[in-house]
């Protein structure tokens, strides 16, 4: 999984996902990160509708433009934790 590939833990990951609410299809965020996400994927020839490619996009968005709650989630030691870590992350993204 792409959030484990960068170091959290599986209660950090889980905490990120329970935020996220990703289906596999297309999320829920505000039309300029929808963009973004479309634009790193085609960069990267990966489809935007995949969880896959939206996880990893995610992670790359928290260890560059979102650095500090990408920090915040790594001090995250429970599920509960991570999720409230996130929280500030999940309002930019979402509607």
């Amino acid at each position: 999984m792409a959030l484990l590939d960068h170091g959290w833990t599986e209660e950090q990951a889980q905490g990120l996902l329970d935020g996220l609410k990703l289906t596999g299809s297309v999320p829920d965020w505000k039309p300029e990160h929808l963009q973004r996400l479309c634009d790193w994927c085609s960069d990267r020839r990966k489809n935007p509708n995949a969880a896959e490619a939206q996880l990893e996009f995610v992670a790359y968005d928290l260890c560059g433009s979102h650095s500090a709650l990408g920090m915040a989630l790594k001090k995250a030691r429970t599920r509960e934790a991570a999720q409230r870590a996130v929280d500030p992350y999940v309002k930019i993204l979402q509607r």
